[in-house]
């Protein structure tokens, strides 16, 4: 999990410290309200119905229907009136009483249903790239399609902080998705840091790539990583890893670079 998702997880569960809100902020993820989304959606799918105790539905069936009775005034302007026989209009034809036990069943189970809906929906929202696009399900699949329409592959050059290195990045700029290809390249403890990309578009300030989206490595395998860029790339020229804080960062010094791949 992403540092800010683990902060998004928070604030819906148990809220974040000032600095906590801060640090959200500053990753600009403070607008993201899918994790309360999840969490109304559970407690919605997980709401208890208890039965009303016996008779009381009746008793309050009954004192509506006092109420409805008509009064008929007895002074009007200060003077009393004599009694006078009035007739009453005729009482209304009570509604079949329903037991407010059972209705109230019936209201909350389409709310339960739709709680369930919303629940799932929120579960798919979970698993949606920061892009907007649903994550992939098989990537290796995902990658040879975008091969196959016509997508850009540029091999990675390894830097000195991680000789062997090897792999590639494929990117299409009009399905604006992606993917990193590694082989060789060193585990990382996501405790620590994390590896990030950054995305170098030739529409933007070049001191200010798009972030690519954090990632973890745990073999010296082949693995591939979906691209999760966060803003549009018109005209992408370089793309570049580097390691950096847990959650990633918003701007990097570009300290660690590890690999990149540049565009002709």
């Amino acid at each position: 999990m992403t540092r800010p998702s683990e902060l998004l997880a928070d604030r819906a569960l148990v809220g974040l410290s000032d600095e906590e809100i801060a640090e959200l902020r500053e990753l600009g993820a403070a607008d993201d309200d899918t994790f309360e989304l999840a969490a109304a959606a559970v407690d919605l799918a997980t709401l208890s119905v208890s039965a009303m105790p016996a008779g009381m539905a009746e008793r309050i069936a009954d004192r509506a229907m006092a109420a409805r009775q008509p009064r008929i005034p007895t002074t009007i302007a200060g003077w009393s009136m004599p009694g006078m026989p009035i007739a009453a209009p005729a009482p209304p034809v009570p509604a079949p009483v329903v037991p407010i036990a059972s209705a109230r069943k019936r209201s909350v189970v389409p709310w339960i249903i739709s709680g369930m809906a919303v629940a799932a929906a929120a579960i798919v929202l979970l698993v949606v790239r920061p892009s907007g696009e649903p994550a992939r399900l098989d990537p290796t699949a995902d990658r040879s399609e975008l091969l196959a329409t016509g997508a850009s592959k540029i091999s990675w050059i390894a830097t000195k902080e991680v000789p062997g290195t090897s792999g590639d990045v494929v990117w299409s700029e009009s399905a604006q998705r992606g993917y990193m290809r590694f082989v060789g390249l060193a585990p990382n403890d996501p405790k620590k840091t994390q590896y990030q990309l950054w995305i170098f578009d030739k529409t933007r300030d070049q001191a200010f790539p798009v972030d690519g989206g954090v990632f973890d490595v745990s073999s010296t395998g082949e693995i591939i990583v979906p691209i999760t860029a966060k803003l549009h790339v018109d005209d992408a020229t370089l793309f570049a890893v580097t390691v950096e804080k847990p959650g990633g960062v918003v701007v990097s010094k570009r300290e660690h670079i590890v690999v990149t791949a540049a565009r002709s």
